[in-house]
């Protein structure tokens, strides 16, 4: 994770240096940095429990926050998703993956709960549903479509029925042409283009168009630090955020790109290691869910940079420049060395 962060420094720095409206935002990642550091001591500090029990404070908390950028939100490229206190800022869609996990690995996790009853399970899609449509809302399709395998992954280690599941899969296609209705626009643009980005070179296709020149382009070994002509010359907009993994083909490789993936994918085993070892059901849906966030959100932002998945706005974890999102990925890392940090305490007889 820290190596990541690196990585991603370097890589901000690159994508940001000699565009003079952005050159300052690798330093604003390096304060968020530590302020997530500092956010990962904390959390790995706090017992994972004292989170689960508040989780349902945290949900409500999430739905205040997401109802209040609606009236004094920050507006950016048309999107009203963030807060602003002072100089800086953070984004409630944020706060709310986190809150929802939390509500997921308590309600999935109370042992006085049977998830055989489908009202039950219409009462979680109903708490799950009101915080989906405020994001899609301000609109923030990327971070909507996250937690909706996330929400599912967790649902069917936590008990809920396969038919249940594949009943709830079968609504969702069938309400598609409704979700189409309530798109923007450009999110209809993005997901038209997907199949054939040819068709809008110029419009909707250009940004799918630059990321994959700029990941062929870098060859095995890459053109060099700093030294890739699609993003220094800012071919490919939004290259600090959304696509910078194409910044990582272009410049490092091939062999850069595989640097990048096996960190990932060492991260991401070892969060699945300890959700496997958690001492409780609580602890495990919980690490299972920050795990699995972490994983869609990875695959889909990197699937969206080589043409594979729909354009949907989400950032790479650790690389992408954005405080809010690092910050509260190292909270989530935080929870996950909590538990951990459980698993290796002898359990003493006669206790929980």
């Amino acid at each position: 994770m820290l190596a990541l962060t690196i990585i991603g420094l370097f890589v901000v720095y690159s994508a940001t240096a000699r565009n003079p409206d952005i050159s300052q935002l690798w330093k604003r990642q390096v304060i968020g940095f530590g302020i997530a550091l500092f956010a990962m001591w904390l959390f790995s500090r706090i017992d994972y429990r004292f989170w689960i029990e508040a989780s349902y404070i945290f949900y409500w908390l999430s739905i205040l926050c997401l109802g209040i950028v609606f009236f004094w939100g920050g507006s950016t490229n048309g999107a009203q998703r963030w807060i602003r206190l002072g100089i800086f800022s953070f984004q409630p869609s944020e706060l709310a993956k986190v809150s929802m996990i939390l509500f997921l690995a308590r309600y999935l996790g109370s042992q006085t709960i049977e998830l055989f009853y489908i009202g039950r399970l219409f009462f979680l899609l109903a708490a799950l549903g009101f915080p989906l449509i405020m994001i899609l809302k301000q609109p923030d399709l990327g971070s909507a479509l996250l937690l909706i395998p996330v929400a599912v992954i967790m649902m069917y280690v936590g008990g809920v029925r396969v038919q249940w599941l594949m009943w709830i899969f079968i609504m969702a296609a069938a309400s598609g042409p409704l979700v189409w209705h309530f798109l923007q626009d450009y999110q209809r643009e993005r997901l038209a283009v997907f199949l054939s980005p040819q068709a809008d070179p110029l419009g909707a296709g250009y940004n799918l168009i630059q990321s994959i020149i700029a990941i062929g382009s870098g060859g095995v070994s890459g053109k060099g630090y700093m030294q890739g002509t699609q993003t220094q010359l800012s071919f490919i907009p939004e290259h600090h955020t959304d696509f910078i993994f194409s910044v990582v083909g272009e410049e490092w490789g091939f062999v850069g790109c595989l640097i990048v993936l096996g960190l990932y994918y060492f991260m991401i085993q070892k969060s699945f290691e300890i959700a496997r070892k958690a001492r409780d059901r609580e602890g495990a849906l919980l690490a299972l869910g920050l795990s699995s966030i972490f994983a869609v959100q990875i695959v889909v932002n990197i699937g969206m940079t080589i043409g594979i998945l729909p354009v949907t706005g989400l950032t790479l974890p650790f690389i992408s420049y954005g405080g809010s999102s690092l910050v509260f990925s190292y909270a989530a890392i935080g929870m996950l060395l909590n538990i951990s940090y459980a698993n290796r305490r002898p359990v003493l007889v006669g206790t929980r």
